[in-house]
């Protein structure tokens, strides 16, 4: 083999590695710098490109060379990205699908409009200026298809897009092999209309799933508006009536001066406290807190905190919310909302004030979203196959329910556990996150 052939080989591979890394930052955000991100994309492509000359060197196209990629990319992916290994792999393998989809389909066409049926063995078996003709041209199309995916994929991959990209690129990724295996026995034009045929089947199936991704999506943020306005409604009445005891306040102004100058001239300072407390009290109930800076959590938890004082509920709050991240506003507040209330619900129902009381934890730890809810708890809840169940009696879980929680939780690889416990029930929810700077969907 010439020098030549060996270079025009490596830089080959160092493009499709350095693309390959750089596919990913379309839809990932990079843990370092644009320069350094760049610098380890093209070192780590050249070493790549060294070892996959070696593996060439045994046989120049094998499924394992391409396994060996997959792997190598991922691990590289996972070391400059903001990401799970998982999703790393994933978009690996969806990657490398659609580098050989180009390569094998440009390979097709070439030998059918060559009337060659053995033109895609020779590529791939032998070194010559067929098979460098054929590598400008497949680099080319995939240079040209980064740039088109770089103009039109503005945004970045969600988590709860995982399952479905697990689907499409198994199933992608069997049509290409299957294909891949007909154009090595035979080309002609019988296998480029096959190429076509499963190029429609493709793009059909990504529409679909983007569409029923918009579907389900317009359908959670439909409930999340529905519990949004209900939210906004009792904050409401909670203002009005605070405001009208507020009016009230003002309007008697002198008459609280002149008893407060009555308490004060006769040294009555305890009682000028103590009424002075009770006429500002209007007041106090107009001042909300900023828990998290989100606003959806801290509208959730100053409604619910405002139900807890009504039912005599004490309450801990510890809290924090990531500034950027992909969990959605509609699956957080169906998750907060609903085991708070399941928590108020349970408070209510014990006999025992000591018992009446909610410890509301959000911490942030590794990309890990931890929500914690204890409640004092007189009634242990039913378990029915590990899960929770509603029944007459304990109608704790309801409304949108559990389902509709752990829906919410799936959408983010999360956990839900839970356990009782000396009086006292407690709910640990795990959510997995990306930290974004567009929140959009890939």
């Amino acid at each position: 083999m010439s020098i030549l052939f060996i270079i025009i080989e490596i830089l080959a591979t160092v493009v499709e590695s350095y693309i390959g890394i750089k596919f990913v930052g379309l839809l990932l955000e990079s843990k370092y710098e644009e320069s350094k991100t760049n610098l380890i994309a093209i070192t780590t492509s050249f070493v790549l490109a060294f070892f996959v000359h070696i593996l060439n060197s045994i046989e120049l196209f094998s499924y394992g060379t391409l396994a060996f990629g997959v792997v190598s990319i991922s691990l590289i992916v996972f070391s400059v990205y903001r990401c799970k290994f998982p999703h790393a792999f994933l978009i690996s393998c969806f990657y490398f699908m659609c580098l050989n989809y180009l390569d094998f389909l440009a390979i097709t066409i070439v030998g059918a409009l060559l009337h060659n049926p053995d033109y895609s063995k020779i590529v791939i078996s032998t070194h010559g200026f067929v098979r460098i003709r054929q590598m400008f041209i497949c680099k080319g199309l995939l240079i040209l298809a980064y740039l088109s995916a770089k103009h039109f994929m503005k945004g970045k991959f969600k988590i709860n897009s995982f399952k479905h990209y697990v689907i499409l690129t198994i199933a992608g990724g069997i049509g290409v092999v299957y294909l891949i295996d007909n154009s090595l026995d035979l080309v002609d034009f019988g296998n480029v209309m096959n190429w076509i045929v499963f190029s429609v089947i493709l793009i059909l199936t990504w529409a679909l799933l983007l569409l029923y991704e918009k579907s389900k999506n317009d359908k959670d943020m439909a409930k999340f508006m529905e519990i949004k306005n209900a939210l906004l409604e009792e904050n409401y009445k909670g203002l009005n009536d605070a405001y009208s005891a507020n009016a009230k306040v003002y309007h008697d102004f002198n008459n609280h001066i002149n008893i407060l100058y009555q308490y004060l001239i006769h040294s009555d300072t305890k009682s000028a406290i103590e009424y002075l407390d009770r006429v500002s009290e209007p007041i106090k109930n107009l001042l909300e807190r900023t828990w998290t800076g989100n606003e959806v959590i801290d509208v959730i938890i100053n409604s619910k905190l405002r139900k807890m004082k009504e039912n005599y509920i004490q309450s801990s709050i510890n809290v924090e919310f990531p500034g950027r991240c992909d969990i959605m506003p509609n699956d957080i507040c169906t998750i907060l909302s609903n085991l708070l209330d399941n928590a108020i619900e349970a408070c209510q129902r014990n006999q025992n004030n000591a018992n009446k009381w909610i410890n509301i934890t959000i911490r942030i730890i590794n990309q890990m979203l931890i929500l914690i809810i204890e409640n004092g708890n007189e009634v242990a809840p039913q378990v029915k196959n590990k899960r929770l169940v509603t029944s007459k009696e304990d109608e704790r879980f309801h409304g949108w329910g559990l389902k509709s929680v752990e829906s919410s939780i799936e959408k983010y690889e999360g956990v839900m556990q839970y356990k009782t416990e000396n009086g006292k029930f407690k709910v640990v929810v795990t959510l997995n996150y990306n930290i974004i700077e567009k929140e959009d969907v890939f």
